[in-house]
């Protein structure tokens, strides 16, 4: 037989890890200030811990104001999670939207007192306890439900989401004994407690696991940009390519003519310089298509288009070559050839498109440059 904790005992232990969470996320913060989502969940940690602390007073003489004021500070642990997550993200962390069950925690445990003392036939404290329950339910459940929509393959983010929705249930089941039968506080409150000794770790850690998760990510996509330019290089382009041979698609071969030239007459400082800001120019036109911008080597690109068609990939060309004529204010004037295939059925790797795009992109030069050739 498996022996169950009292409530009081249950209580201490969540106190516990909360503050020991709290320590974490701060010390994490003054590591790092600029992570101020951590201050979020460190003030939700803090909140629950002193919560907890809180139901030692209210048990001893509850009363609608106390146990409103506890029930909107439970929902506010819940959305202090949510504003963490919005500003990790660069969202506005507080919209006011996130306020609402707030003080529906508040009404939901204090308005059956007040309904009582106008003269209907509530039971209180029970009545309090429910519509609290209920606020908390609805709480928990949009926060987790919020956490999940955003998650978008974080698994940090997932499990977060996961761990508060996983109090639903307990929620639900402490609702339904209190409707069944009278009970008091603490076996009521055995249920959260109960959930609390796995959810609340597993909750923190995915939290915890996010700053790791965004930061891997980075390390993965610097891996795979051109560090001058930063379109994609090489790799970028294989973790690309499953995508493109899937769908079918077109290439552009792009070259940036007599580019040694400008490397000559004005120095390699300035030759870089326009290969950043052709890249940059080149790479928002892309990717307005679907498309993505990989650096060759030197000063030969390749635009890649999962999906297009011949006519789309001609306007786009259309549409940086005349960016190219343009020009640049500060740099030198230059012109660009640019050569266009389409993938073909069957074909299992990007080499063979790009030879081809490779062999029109010559036919344009050969033809005099400053022109594309499909």
């Amino acid at each position: 037989m498996f022996f169950i904790p009292d409530t009081d005992t249950l209580r201490l232990s969540s106190t516990l890890l909360t503050v020991a969470f709290t320590a974490v996320f701060l010390m994490l913060w003054l590591g790092r200030r600029q992570d101020r989502f951590l201050l979020h969940w460190a003030a939700s940690a803090a909140l629950y811990a002193g919560v907890l602390v809180a139901f030692e007073m209210f048990e001893r003489g509850p009363t609608p104001g106390l146990g409103g004021m506890l029930y909107a500070a439970l929902a506010g642990c819940n959305a202090l999670l949510l504003s963490g997550a919005r500003q990790f993200e660069g969202k506005r962390p507080f919209p006011l939207w996130l306020w609402v069950p707030l003080p529906l925690g508040f009404l939901g445990y204090a308005a059956p007192f007040w309904l009582a003392a106008a003269g209907m036939d509530l039971p209180v404290p029970e009545g309090g306890r429910i519509g609290g329950f209920l606020a908390l339910l609805a709480s928990v459940g949009s926060v987790g439900v919020l956490l999940l929509r955003g998650a978008h393959g974080r698994r940090g983010r997932r499990i977060a989401g996961l761990a508060v929705l996983a109090y639903v249930p307990g929620y639900i089941v402490a609702i339904l004994l209190q409707l069944q039968e009278e009970m008091a506080l603490q076996r009521i409150a055995l249920l959260p407690m109960l959930s609390d000794q796995v959810l609340l770790a597993i909750l923190y850690l995915g939290l915890l696991s996010m700053p790791g998760e965004r930061a891997e990510a980075e390390l993965r996509e610097a891996a795979q940009r051109d560090p001058l330019t930063g379109a994609w290089n090489r790799a970028g382009m294989a973790a690309l390519e499953p995508r493109l041979l899937a769908g079918g698609g077109a290439l552009i071969v792009i070259d940036i003519d007599h580019f040694k030239a400008i490397n000559d007459r004005h120095g390699h400082a300035m030759g870089d310089a326009v290969l950043s800001s052709f890249a940059a120019h080149m790479a928002a036109l892309a990717l307005e298509q679907g498309g993505r911008l990989v650096r060759l080597g030197g000063d030969e690109f390749v635009v890649l288009m999962a999906g297009a068609t011949m006519d789309t990939a001609e306007r786009l060309a259309m549409r940086m070559h005349g960016v190219a004529l343009a020009g640049i204010a500060g740099l030198p004037p230059y012109t660009i050839s640019l050569g266009i295939t389409l993938l073909r059925a069957g074909e299992s790797s990007l080499i063979e498109a790009i030879a081809r795009a490779d062999e029109r992109l010559y036919r344009a030069k050969f033809l005099g440059r400053n022109r594309m050739a499909s």
